[in-house]
């Protein structure tokens, strides 16, 4: 085989899988059935279209990889972002059929790392263990903070990807040294966030367009400032998918109050998700024509 240059790890986390499994045990329902029907299965069947792996599953979620080889399409982290909007798009749908049965829904994270570098193995047996950073940064891009949550949910948007920095960094950790990661606060809910490496890879792999669209008002869409683009991805020989990328500044906010305070040199990165995005750049196509 060619020589592994890079890799793209993908991590689809599902929240409160306890509460979820309790819920369907409650209903006489088989948990095991329910996650391989909804959410493991269908996701199997996306892996050859895309040339990911799956590196193992984590409890409730799953860890993919797109191995990037000297001598193929440089594509990996386009493809990962194209792979797992797919992912939501699925789960969403199963989502619509599940409530119209009085039945719980899978609430997703998704989190995209690239890692200039092949990953390590250890072995177990035969079977592979991937060692890599990118395993451990996608758990944190695919994260969700419950207490922003609280305050987010009813707000978020169009957007489903947020990220602050609490002014005073002792109201986020709990014991320990204090540091500045422990400040930095995550909402990712049905969305999907990208590391600085993915996304500067993403610029080099397709043409990202800038992006005006109308999106329907949010509050918490004016909590930060943030710029759309738009780009193609190929997928196979005869079939294109559309993204949109979305980078912001990430605010840094009193906790109490959930106000903006004032603004970081950190940015984030979001592959959009939201049906409305995508139906409001169709509106906008057909206006044009």
């Amino acid at each position: 085989e060619e020589r592994v240059l890079r890799h793209v790890v993908l991590k689809a986390d599902v929240r409160d899988s306890t509460r979820l499994t309790r819920t369907l045990m409650e209903k006489g329902l088989n948990p095991a059935s329910y996650f391989s029907l909804n959410f493991y299965d269908p996701v199997n069947k996306l892996l050859a279209k895309y040339g990911a792996q799956k590196v193992f599953l984590e409890g409730d979620a799953i860890i993919l990889a797109i191995l990037e080889r000297a001598g193929e399409p440089e594509l990996a982290v386009s493809r990962a972002c194209v792979l797992a909007r797919e992912i939501i798009e699925i789960v969403r749908g199963y989502n619509e059929l599940m409530l119209r049965s009085g039945m719980p829904e899978l609430e997703l994270g998704v989190g995209i790392t690239l890692q200039e570098a092949a990953p390590l193995y250890l072995m177990d047996g035969e079977r592979q263990i991937m060692i890599s950073e990118a395993l451990n940064e996608s758990d944190r891009l695919s994260s969700c903070n419950k207490r922003v949550r609280k305050k987010m949910e009813s707000q978020a948007g169009p957007f489903h990807v947020y990220v602050f920095e609490a002014a005073d960094v002792s109201a986020t950790s709990e014991g320990g040294p204090k540091n500045s990661e422990d400040s930095i606060l995550s909402y990712n809910l049905g969305g999907i966030r990208l590391n600085q490496a993915a996304f500067r890879k993403l610029e080099q792999e397709i043409s990202l367009v800038p992006l005006t669209v109308k999106l329907p008002p949010s509050l918490a869409s004016d909590k930060g400032e943030y710029n759309l683009s738009i780009a193609t991805v190929p997928v196979d020989r005869d079939i294109f998918r559309k993204i949109v990328v979305r980078e912001s500044r990430v605010p840094r906010i009193n906790l109490e109050e959930f106000s903006v305070q004032g603004w970081t040199d950190r940015t984030y990165y979001e592959i959009c998700t939201d049906p409305a995005i995508y139906a409001a750049l169709e509106k906008k196509k057909a206006a044009k024509v």
